[in-house]
């Protein structure tokens, strides 16, 4: 399928998996919206791209768990690139300490990210169609005893995905809602497990063990989920590589 001047727009596009997620968009031709609230991080990236890819690259400051900062990314895709073909709900946190701010970050804001998206790209309604992709997490799919709250917002990326991910809303709106499911990846979110857990030293103990995967491996998995054309799918990534659950 052909994505080239076709436009994205990616929550939690500053580092980590939504860097790689822009990467790999970017490498296709693609038009990307970073949006982030970390803006530092997110302008280095973008000056550190090819020339080629800078023009196809915006950055918009946004707290996801806010409903006015999300439309006003909305809503500046759409005034730069004059249209909406993917939307990628990325940002999440990791901290049970505050797991008020965990629901919000990682599944309200999926909620209203994909909320959005139904509304700019729904083909009744001026929208060319295009795809949802959620970042879900293997915790929503196997339960994690050192991270519930976590574990359980991950839990709803993927039955919000699923409920939407079907030919019932396919055929009204012409937009296909699927999920990653990544395990270990090499990020800061893994990295703050640890004191992010409900028991740091555990935490330690179970992470070196666990071999991580390149973000970039998740970038790749977001190109062959587009290949592939699905809808209401989840592929999971870690060190053992890429399957459909």
């Amino acid at each position: 399928m052909n994505f080239a001047g076709k436009a994205a727009i990616i929550t939690g596009g500053a580092q980590g998996i939504g860097r790689a997620y822009a990467n790999a968009l970017l490498d296709i031709g693609m038009k990307v919206c970073i949006c982030d609230i970390l803006e530092e991080k997110a302008l280095d990236f973008i000056e550190n791209i090819p020339e080629t890819q800078k023009i196809n690259t915006i950055f918009q400051k946004c707290d996801v768990s806010s409903l006015a900062d999300l439309r006003n990314a909305f809503d500046r895709v759409k005034s730069e690139f004059g249209r909406l073909d993917i939307v990628i709900n990325n940002a999440g946190v990791f901290c049970e300490q505050n797991y008020m701010k965990e629901i919000e970050i990682n599944f309200i804001a999926v909620i209203q990210g994909t909320r959005l998206a139904f509304e700019f790209m729904d083909i009744n309604k001026g929208g060319h169609g295009g795809y949802v992709i959620n970042t879900a997490s293997e915790t929503g799919l196997e339960p994690l005893f050192l991270a519930p709250v976590y574990s359980a917002t991950k839990t709803g990326v993927v039955g919000y995905t699923k409920s939407l991910g079907t030919d019932y809303h396919y055929r009204k709106t012409g937009i296909k809602v699927n999920a990653i499911c990544p395990g270990p990846i090499d990020t800061a979110l893994f990295h703050d497990f640890p004191s992010g857990s409900v028991d740091e030293k555990e935490s330690k103990k179970l992470g070196s063990l666990v071999k991580l995967t390149k973000p970039e491996e998740v970038g790749k998995a977001l190109l062959k989920l587009l290949d592939d054309d699905k809808n209401g799918s989840l592929l999971r990534i870690d060190c053992d590589g890429l399957r459909y659950a």
